[in-house]
């Protein structure tokens, strides 16, 4: 069945029912948002997370494995049996992206990844504990000539 939000960045915008994503936990900060859908931005690793019941809600986010390919976490056993259990092939991760000036000053929260089965489309935001993993990674690596100062 297809759906209909007014938002802030698209203006009016359709997507499939099948397309939400359900938080039951909601997300940090924003707990009573439940009902989500993810937007790729054309030619580029980024999405949009819309909530579909707040229109001047949404998220940039991006695939960790894009800028991080070494990324890697486990999922405890309470996040796993919210999730349903699913199998690898079946487990979607984005993280939230923050972009204030600059995208070259881009940084990835990678301790705070969102998981969803891509099966039952729920999901949940994972604090991961006894990580390493930041708030604040950057988004660009810097390249070793730019270290340098080089152009």
């Amino acid at each position: 069945m297809k759906m209909v939000i007014q938002t802030t960045r698209f203006g009016e915008l359709e997507f499939d029912e099948q397309e939400i994503i359900r938080f039951p936990q909601g997300l940090p900060g924003f707990k009573q948002y439940e009902k989500y859908t993810v937007i790729p931005i054309e030619d580029s690793p980024f999405y949009y997370i819309q909530s579909v019941d707040e229109g001047g809600l949404a998220f940039v986010a991006v695939s960790p494995f894009d800028f991080y390919p070494e990324y890697e976490f486990e999922l405890r056993e309470d996040a796993l049996q919210d999730l349903g259990f699913p199998s690898i092939e079946e487990v979607r991760v984005l993280n939230i992206v923050t972009v204030k000036d600059e995208l070259e000053k881009a940084t990835v929260n990678l301790i705070a990844p969102i998981v969803w089965n891509a099966v039952t489309r729920t999901a949940l935001q994972v604090i991961l504990q006894d990580s390493d993993y930041k708030t604040k990674h950057p988004l660009m690596k810097v390249s070793p000539d730019r270290q340098k100062g080089a152009l």
